[in-house]
């Protein structure tokens, strides 16, 4: 039985933890496209399972987002406006 991209993620993510842009590179889809996929898995991943997101880092300034828990990259840092 082949694995669906969904399936293969939640099996690669419990092995190590993956960046965005790796999962997009290695399925050689989008990154909106691993955000949709992810915010499924999130949905349907059985309790007390949960998927850990770290916070993004601005590379200008090294500002953290902690409190966002969205998958895709912010638009903007509040800091320095990059």
């Amino acid at each position: 039985m082949e694995l669906t991209r969904r399936r293969e993620i939640m099996a690669m993510l419990r092995e190590r933890e993956w960046t965005l842009d790796e999962l997009a590179r290695n399925f050689v889809v989008s990154k909106k496209v691993i955000i949709n996929d992810l915010e499924h898995i999130a949905r349907s991943v059985p309790r007390p399972t949960r998927l850990q997101i770290h916070p993004p880092t601005c590379e200008s300034c090294g500002f953290r987002f902690k409190d966002r828990a969205k998958f895709n990259d912010p638009s903007r840092c509040p800091r320095c406006k990059n």
